[in-house]
């Protein structure tokens, strides 16, 4: 996974240039059809950003704050959690394979310390709190 960052000053407009700040994982590893991201998603405050892939994982990452021993932490997100969300199912009354690439992911508005997220895979939906999930 690579994160980007805007390099320069926001205060020159709207002209934004983009850089990587962050990779996980070797660059040059080939890259498996499963592990492709497809949604990405931050929490209303983003200090957290959640992550959906074609094998139906989600990849939850926690922001790092900037410290004055590890000043280098510049916005960089860690892993925090990992799911697997969905798993492929086979509907046999239309005779339809249902992949588990998650299409969407949204956070729930937080009432208390939890953090609970949504995720679909276009056909069923999978509620998450942290390692926990439930299907609906």
């Amino acid at each position: 996974m690579a994160s980007l960052a805007p390099a320069g000053d926001f205060a020159g407009g709207n002209d934004f240039q983009w850089c990587f700040s962050q990779v996980k994982g070797a660059i040059d590893e080939d890259v498996a059809e499963a592990d492709i991201i497809s949604t990405v998603e931050f929490n209303y405050s983003g200090e957290l950003l959640a992550t959906g892939d074609k094998g139906g994982r989600v990849v939850i990452f926690q922001h790092e704050q900037e410290s004055k021993n590890r000043p280098h932490l510049r916005g960089e997100y860690n892993v925090y959690s990992t799911f697997q969300s969905h798993e492929p199912e086979f509907d046999y009354l239309k005779s339809l394979e249902i992949e588990e690439k998650i299409n969407k992911i949204r956070w729930l508005p937080q009432q208390n310390a939890a953090h609970f997220l949504l995720s679909t895979n276009g056909k069923n939906k999978s509620m998450a709190l942290g390692n926990h999930r439930q299907k609906f």
